[in-house]
């Protein structure tokens, strides 16, 4: 049976994946891959970029910092890029923070 963290890990996860169908994206949940991104979403018929989420959970607002200055964004030095990378953390009893490729942590409901 899984751990405790694992399945918090997985629940948040497919909080992401229920929110981005919502949205109108189609999405993959890159589960056990262990890999840069945690979530790929992409909103077929428009511009908008692919986006590739890496999704983390915290306790406290520190913890949501720590994981932000933990997260290495994937170097990707080409030119165009039709995606966007993302992290975003869910902090117990406050909600979703959300970095898009370093812009800093921001509460995306905001």
């Amino acid at each position: 049976m899984p751990n405790k963290n694992y399945r918090r890990g997985v629940a948040i996860e497919r909080k992401v994946k229920d929110y981005l169908e919502i949205l109108g994206y189609t999405v993959i949940r890159a589960a056990g891959s262990h890999g840069a991104w945690d979530i790929i979403a992409v909103k077929e018929g428009t511009t908008e970029p692919v986006r590739c989420i890496q999704v983390k959970r915290a306790a406290t607002l520190i913890g949501a910092r720590r994981a932000r200055l933990k997260h290495q964004f994937p170097n990707m030095e080409s030119g165009f890029q039709p995606y966007q990378q993302e992290l975003w953390v869910w902090v117990d009893r406050k909600g979703w923070l959300h970095d898009v490729e370093s812009e800093g942590l921001t509460n995306p409901s905001k």
